[in-house]
Protein backbone atom coordinates (compact mmCIF):
# COMPACT_ATOMS: atom_id res chain seq x y z
CA UNK A 1 0.00 0.00 0.00
CA UNK A 2 2.56 2.17 1.01
CA UNK A 3 4.13 2.06 -2.81
CA UNK A 4 0.65 3.02 -4.19
CA UNK A 5 0.02 5.62 -1.86
CA UNK A 6 3.83 6.95 -2.49
CA UNK A 7 2.39 7.08 -6.17
CA UNK A 8 -0.40 9.35 -5.98
CA UNK A 9 1.54 11.57 -3.53
CA UNK A 10 4.63 11.80 -6.08
CA UNK A 11 2.59 12.23 -9.05
CA UNK A 12 0.54 14.42 -7.44
CA UNK A 13 -2.45 12.37 -8.23
CA UNK A 14 -6.34 13.26 -7.53
CA UNK A 15 -6.84 9.51 -5.97
CA UNK A 16 -6.44 6.09 -6.17
CA UNK A 17 -9.00 3.25 -6.79
CA UNK A 18 -8.83 -0.36 -5.85
CA UNK A 19 -11.55 -2.78 -7.28
CA UNK A 20 -10.88 -7.05 -7.22
CA UNK A 21 -10.33 -8.23 -10.26
CA UNK A 22 -8.59 -4.99 -11.43
CA UNK A 23 -5.17 -3.19 -11.63
CA UNK A 24 -5.02 -0.10 -9.23
CA UNK A 25 -5.96 3.07 -11.02
CA UNK A 26 -4.62 6.24 -10.16
CA UNK A 27 -6.74 9.57 -10.82
CA UNK A 28 -4.57 12.24 -12.64
CA UNK A 29 -6.46 14.99 -14.07
CA UNK A 30 -9.95 13.53 -13.88
CA UNK A 31 -8.70 10.64 -16.15
CA UNK A 32 -8.33 6.93 -14.40
CA UNK A 33 -4.70 5.21 -15.36
CA UNK A 34 -4.09 1.78 -15.01
CA UNK A 35 -0.83 1.19 -12.91
CA UNK A 36 1.73 -1.58 -14.58
CA UNK A 37 0.91 -5.00 -12.76
CA UNK A 38 -1.28 -7.47 -11.68
CA UNK A 39 -4.94 -7.92 -10.90
CA UNK A 40 -5.66 -7.26 -7.23
CA UNK A 41 -7.22 -10.14 -5.68
CA UNK A 42 -10.02 -10.63 -2.62
CA UNK A 43 -6.90 -11.17 -0.83
CA UNK A 44 -4.87 -8.11 -1.60
CA UNK A 45 -8.13 -5.96 -1.22
CA UNK A 46 -8.46 -7.47 2.47
CA UNK A 47 -4.68 -6.93 3.36
CA UNK A 48 -4.31 -3.36 2.03
CA UNK A 49 -7.98 -2.65 4.19
CA UNK A 50 -6.04 -4.29 7.35
CA UNK A 51 -3.15 -2.36 6.53
CA UNK A 52 -4.88 0.98 6.44
CA UNK A 53 -7.58 1.00 9.17
CA UNK A 54 -8.27 0.07 12.67
CA UNK A 55 -10.64 -2.33 14.40
CA UNK A 56 -13.88 -0.16 14.49
CA UNK A 57 -13.33 1.01 11.22
CA UNK A 58 -13.14 -2.69 9.41
CA UNK A 59 -16.47 -3.67 12.06
CA UNK A 60 -17.94 -0.48 10.39
CA UNK A 61 -17.63 -1.82 6.93
CA UNK A 62 -19.11 -5.31 7.49
CA UNK A 63 -21.82 -3.73 9.42
CA UNK A 64 -22.93 -1.06 7.31
CA UNK A 65 -21.17 -1.85 4.02
CA UNK A 66 -19.25 1.28 3.86
CA UNK A 67 -17.08 3.57 5.64
CA UNK A 68 -14.82 6.68 5.83
CA UNK A 69 -12.23 7.58 7.22
CA UNK A 70 -8.72 9.47 7.23
CA UNK A 71 -5.36 7.85 6.80
CA UNK A 72 -2.53 9.68 7.71
CA UNK A 73 0.31 8.31 5.35
CA UNK A 74 4.34 8.77 6.45
CA UNK A 75 3.38 11.89 8.93
CA UNK A 76 3.23 14.09 6.07
CA UNK A 77 -0.13 13.71 4.04
CA UNK A 78 -3.63 12.98 4.86
CA UNK A 79 -5.75 10.81 2.66
CA UNK A 80 -9.85 10.22 2.82
CA UNK A 81 -10.17 6.23 2.28
CA UNK A 82 -14.00 5.30 1.17
CA UNK A 83 -14.03 1.39 1.53
CA UNK A 84 -17.63 -0.62 0.46
CA UNK A 85 -18.34 -3.82 0.06
CA UNK A 86 -19.31 -4.73 -3.70
CA UNK A 87 -20.39 -8.09 -4.51
CA UNK A 88 -18.88 -10.02 -1.12
CA UNK A 89 -15.30 -7.80 -2.21
CA UNK A 90 -13.87 -4.74 -1.01
CA UNK A 91 -13.34 -1.70 -3.17
CA UNK A 92 -11.45 1.22 -1.93
CA UNK A 93 -11.57 5.67 -3.53
CA UNK A 94 -8.50 6.81 -1.89
CA UNK A 95 -8.16 10.75 -2.14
Amino acid sequence: MDDLLHLVHSDGADGLRLRVGQPPLVVLDGEEQQVEGPAITTEDAEQLLQSISDTRQRRDLRKHGVVEFMYRFRERVSFVVRAKIKDENVCMDIH
